[in-house]
């Protein structure tokens, strides 16, 4: 019970502390038409680091020293920041595509299933690159085997429900901005995709 606490509370703090993380998730939790829709990207995101993240932490328990972990983790670094440019580029040209009343009813309406789907994809490089290894693979490798399982499901399910909370949160304040709430989205959708891709730029270059 208490190595699950732990991987819950590690887990919560390590996906809302990432810079990158929230990058990658605001541009789409900000086209989202509503706080349970963010929040259902935001848990789509979760789900994806959880799986990254047991995958690693499974691979390791298995095999230990064979597998190359700094050299996975500085291309899976490099990885996640094209990943979040993607998602910049993508703001950015739904930002754009607003301009055309066709293409915005067209985007309205795939936006649920690409959203998801994209949060998935990106959750799960995030769960497989390096910084994840610290809080969620390496406790756990200092655990008795009885206590390794419990650890890497409790950080799994804390990254799931911190980045669905995040994500809902987010959608909630954008609607309940003054103005118009299509406006006030498509700009927030502006300003977060220019984030998202400054930072991913930052994680390319440095290889952070």
């Amino acid at each position: 019970m208490l190595a699950a606490l732990t991987g819950l509370l590690l887990g919560c703090w390590h996906v809302i502390s990432g810079p990158d993380h929230l990058a990658a998730i605001t541009p789409l939790a900000t086209a989202s038409d509503s706080e349970r829709s963010g929040a259902r990207v935001g848990l789509a995101w979760g789900l994806g680091h959880a799986g990254g993240v047991w995958l690693v932490g499974l691979v390791l328990l298995a095999f230990g020293s064979l597998i190359p972990l700094d050299l996975v983790g500085a291309w899976s670094e490099r990885i996640v920041g094209v990943a979040i440019v993607g998602v910049g580029a993508w703001g950015l040209w739904r930002f754009y595509r607003h301009d055309h009343a066709h293409a915005h009813a067209h985007a309205h309406a795939a936006h649920h299933v690409h959203g998801r789907g994209s949060a998935l994809g990106i959750g799960l490089i995030h769960g497989i690159a390096g910084s994840s290894h610290l809080y969620g693979v390496l406790p756990a490798l200092a655990l008795t085997s009885s206590a390794r399982l419990s650890y890497l499901a409790g950080f799994g399910v804390g990254s799931i429900l911190a980045m669905g909370a995040f994500a809902g949160l987010l959608a909630l304040i954008v609607g309940r901005l003054p103005g118009s709430r299509e406006v006030v989205r498509r700009w927030a959708l502006l300003g977060a995709s220019i984030v998202a891709i400054v930072v991913g730029t930052a994680w390319v270059a440095l290889g952070c």
